[in-house]
C-alpha cells in the first residue's frame, strides 16, 4: 500500500456531515441467459433498489462499471437504465456517479453526460487526458453547499489508455507497460484529490472523504465458471496489485468481478459483486449491494427492509435437499435406485450461509463442493437469506461490531451488506442419472419458477436423456435453459470433430480447431494464440459508437 503524503492521525476522523454511499457494479442491463432475455428481472432488481436508497437515506450511488451487458444495448435496458435515473432524483440520493466498466461504450454513456449532470448524475465514460477531471467533488443540496466527499472516478481503463504498443514486444513487456500505466494513472488523480482534499480542510477545518472507483481485475481476485465476466486484457494482463491505491484513499469502489470479495487482505477496498447471477456458475451467490457510512451516518445496523418480496426466495440446498434419494417412476427412467421421498417443509428448512466476504486465497475454488457438502449431490439455486460477516481482519485489528462487515474507527466509517433478493432461481444439478432424477423432483416439489442447467457425467451412454428430463419437469415451473451431456460428447463427439456444432465451441476452440487442421507446427502456435488473443481483444473494446 502506497504511502500518502497527506498528513495523518491517530484520532478519529471528523466529518463535515454524516455521509451514506451506495456501491454497486456489474448490472449488465439486456444480458440474456442461454437466449432467455431478462428484463423482468433488471425491473425487479432497479425498483428494489430505488426502495432500498430510500429506506438507508443514501446519499451517493456508485455504478463501479458495466451497467449494460454490451456496447450497443437495446432499446428497452437503456429505457430501464435511464427511467432508474430519473427515478433516483426524487429520493433522499443527492449523486450518483457512474464510469464505464469493459462492457460498456464509453462514447455511448458519455453522450448524455452533459444531460445527466443536471440531475446530479456523474458519468466517466472515458479514461480523461487530465486527471482533474476525473475527481469529483460532490457537495451537499442545503444553502452552504457543504462538501459530502471526493469520488476519484476512474473508468474502466483500456489497453490504448495505459500503454503505446510496441513491435516485437514479449508478453512480459507488455504486462509490466499496463500495469505501469494503471499505476502511473490511479497515482494522478490520486494525487489530484488529496491536493483537493487538503484544500477542503484548510478552509472547513474538517475531513473530507475520498472514495475511489475501479473496474479492474485485481490480482488473487475470484471468479466463477460461466460468470460472462470477459478478459480485460489479453492473457494475464492488467492483474494489479491492491498496492496501487493509497492508503489515503478512505474506500475503494470496484466492478467488473461478480464475486463479492475484498482485495488483498484490505478491508476498505472491496469488490461488491453482480446484483444477479448472470450465469449458473453463480447460482450459490447472495448477491448483495454495499453500504458504506461515514461519521455520524453510523448505527448500530442498517435500516429493516421490506421482505415482503423476497420471503419466498431463500436459497435451498440440495446438498441438504437430497439427504435420501427421491423416488423416480421407473418406466421414464434410464437407471432406477431405491429412494425416499423429502417432504416440502423438509425442503425449506435447509439453507446454506457462505462467507462471501472471505480472502479467497490462490487456486483455490469460491466454493468448495467437498467440503460443504454431506452427500455427493451437486444442485446449486440462488440465493442465501443472509451473508456471514467476514470475520479476517487487517494488522492491527479495527474495532468490529456486532452487526457490523467492517468498522474502521480512525475513518470513522462502517461498511454493511444488504442482501439482494432472489427475482430468478437459477439451479445447476450434476451426476448420474439418479442423482439427477432425485433432484429434479425434489425441485418439482418446490413449486416455484426455476431456470435449471443440467449436466449428466455418468459412466453410462444415456441417449434419450433430454427426454426423459423433459418428462420429470412436464407439470412444474422449471424450465431447463441447457442440459449437457459429457458422455454423448466426450466418447462420441471427440472421435470426429465434423460432428461438432460450432454454437458449441468458443472461440479459441474454434482457433485451436484451426491449429490442428492446417498441421500447424508446436513451435509456431505460441506466437499465433497470442496474436490472435489481441484480435479478440480489439474486436472486444472496439467502441461502435465512437466516430
Amino acid at each position: 500500500m502506497s504511502v500518502s503524503t497527506a498528513t495523518t492521525s491517530s484520532s478519529p476522523a471528523s466529518h463535515i456531515r454524516p455521509l451514506n454511499i451506495l456501491h454497486t457494479s456489474d448490472w449488465h442491463l439486456g444480458r440474456r441467459l442461454y437466449g432467455h432475455t431478462r428484463y423482468a428481472e433488471f425491473e425487479a432488481f432497479l425498483s428494489w433498489l430505488h426502495d432500498t436508497i430510500s429506506t438507508q437515506q443514501v446519499d451517493v450511488l456508485i455504478i463501479a462499471g458495466d451497467i449494460f451487458d454490451t456496447m450497443t444495448p437495446s432499446n428497452r435496458a437503456q429505457s430501464l437504465y435511464y427511467d432508474f435515473l430519473t427515478r433516483i432524483v426524487k429520493t433522499h440520493c443527492q449523486h450518483v456517479v457512474i464510469v464505464a466498466g469493459n462492457h460498456d461504450s464509453p462514447t455511448f454513456l458519455d453522450a448524455a453526460k452533459g444531460l445527466l449532470q443536471a440531475l446530479n448524475v456523474q458519468v466517466v465514460g472515458t479514461a480523461c487526458e487530465d486527471p482533474n477531471d476525473e475527481v469529483l467533488l460532490l457537495s451537499d443540496d442545503t444553502e452552504n453547499s457543504l462538501p459530502l466527499c471526493l469520488i476519484a472516478a476512474v473508468p474502466y481503463l483500456r489497453d490504448r489508455d495505459v500503454r503505446s504498443s510496441q513491435a516485437g514486444e514479449s508478453g512480459r513487456t507488455k504486462d509490466a507497460n499496463v500495469i505501469a500505466g494503471i499505476e502511473a494513472h490511479y497515482r494522478a488523480v490520486t494525487d489530484c484529490a488529496l491536493a483537493e482534499q487538503a484544500e477542503l480542510l484548510a478552509t472547513y477545518g474538517q475531513h473530507v472523504p475520498i472514495v475511489a472507483t475501479g473496474h479492474l481485475f485485481a490480482a488473487g481476485g475470484r471468479t466463477t465458471e460461466d460468470d460472462g465476466v470477459r478478459d480485460l486484457y489479453v492473457g494475464s494482463l492488467g492483474s494489479v496489485s491492491a498496492n496501487i491505491f493509497d492508503s489515503a484513499i478512505d474506500y475503494v469502489a470496484l466492478g467488473h468481478l461478480h464475486v463479492p470479495q475484498k482485495v488483498g487482505g484490505y478491508e476498505h477496498i472491496r469488490y461488491c459483486g453482480s446484483p444477479i447471477a448472470m450465469g449458473f456458475g453463480e447460482a450459490r451467490q447472495q448477491k448483495q449491494v454495499l453500504l458504506i457510512q461515514f461519521g455520524d451516518a453510523i448505527s448500530d445496523g442498517v435500516n429493516s427492509l421490506n421482505t415482503d418480496a423476497s420471503a419466498d426466495i431463500k436459497n435451498i440446498s440440495m446438498e441438504n435437499i437430497i439427504t435420501s434419494k427421491v423416488s423416480t417412476p421407473s418406466s421414464k427412467s434410464p437407471k432406477t435406485s431405491k429412494t425416499s421421498k423429502t417432504s416440502k417443509a423438509a425442503i425449506r428448512s435447509e439453507y446454506v450461509t457462505l462467507d462471501l466476504f472471505a480472502d479467497f486465497e490462490e487456486n483455490t475454488d469460491v466454493v468448495n463442493d467437498e467440503q460443504t457438502s454431506s452427500t455427493s449431490s451437486t444442485t446449486n439455486i440462488i440465493n442465501t437469506p443472509s451473508v456471514t460477516k467476514d470475520n479476517q481482519q487487517e494488522s492491527p485489528p479495527p474495532k468490529k461490531e456486532a452487526g457490523q462487515m467492517f468498522y474502521d474507527a480512525n475513518k470513522a466509517m462502517q461498511v454493511d451488506t444488504l442482501p439482494v433478493p432472489c427475482f430468478q432461481k437459477l439451479a445447476q444439478i450434476s451426476g448420474d442419472w439418479s442423482k439427477i432424477s432425485a433432484e429434479l423432483t425434489a425441485l418439482a416439489q418446490l413449486s416455484q419458477s426455476i431456470w435449471l442447467e443440467v449436466i449428466y457425467n455418468g459412466a453410462e451412454i444415456v441417449t434419450d436423456l433430454r427426454e426423459h428430463i423433459n418428462d420429470l419437469v412436464a407439470d412444474s415451473q422449471i424450465v431447463v435453459l441447457k442440459i449437457s451431456n459429457k458422455q454423448i460428447k466426450d466418447r462420441v463427439m471427440m472421435q470426429a470433430h465434423n460432428q461438432e456444432a460450432l454454437q458449441d465451441l468458443g472461440c479459441n476452440e474454434v482457433f485451436e480447431r484451426c491449429l490442428s487442421a492446417h498441421e500447424i507446427v508446436d513451435t509456431q502456435k505460441p506466437a499465433l494464440r497470442d496474436a490472435y488473443q489481441h484480435i479478440l481483444q480489439m474486436i472486444a473494446q472496439n467502441d461502435a459508437n465512437a466516430e
